[in-house]
């Protein structure tokens, strides 16, 4: 994406909407040496942030109904996270695009792998995996980043 232009019909989005506080820029595309390095950076931080809010979601709302009753408290907590976590994943999406990841299965590939790794952490079920099924997890996550990578290489 070229400097200047963003994703609101061409104008850059710094200044217009009040969408001011989406131009955080640590170490971004303005002439800094290390903008692509921070971007991916920033990108890495938001999306495993995101990941982690979601997937700790999924494990409170697997406890919202026990014994066929509402839990109030859970449901509330998973709602927040979710909340929390796609929020995250809106702000990560920026960066993405300012990174090359334009594809939105790429965008959301990333988020997955992040998101069922937590999910098999949090609920504790990652140490009852066979190894057969813990092989098979990492070359899923190694596939998707590789396909990732490839992708966004190719675009450039």
């Amino acid at each position: 994406m070229r400097e200047g232009r963003g994703l609101y019909g061409g104008r850059a989005a710094c200044g217009h909407s009040g969408n001011d506080w989406l131009c955080f820029d640590p170490l971004g595309q303005r002439g800094h040496k290390m903008g692509q390095f921070g971007n991916l950076l920033v990108v890495g931080l938001l999306t495993v942030g995101s990941g982690l809010l979601d997937a700790r979601a999924f494990v409170f709302a697997a406890r919202v109904w026990p014994e066929g009753r509402l839990d109030v408290r859970m449901g509330l907590a998973s709602l927040g996270c979710f909340a929390g976590g796609i929020g995250l994943y809106l702000v990560a999406v920026k960066f993405m695009h300012k990174a090359g990841i334009q594809g939105v299965a790429l965008q959301s590939g990333i988020w997955f792998v992040v998101t069922a790794i937590g999910i098999a952490a949090m609920d504790g079920t990652i140490v009852q995996w066979t190894r057969a099924q813990q092989i098979v997890g990492v070359t899923i996550a190694i596939a998707l980043c590789w396909l990732i990578s490839t992708t966004r290489a190719a675009a450039a």
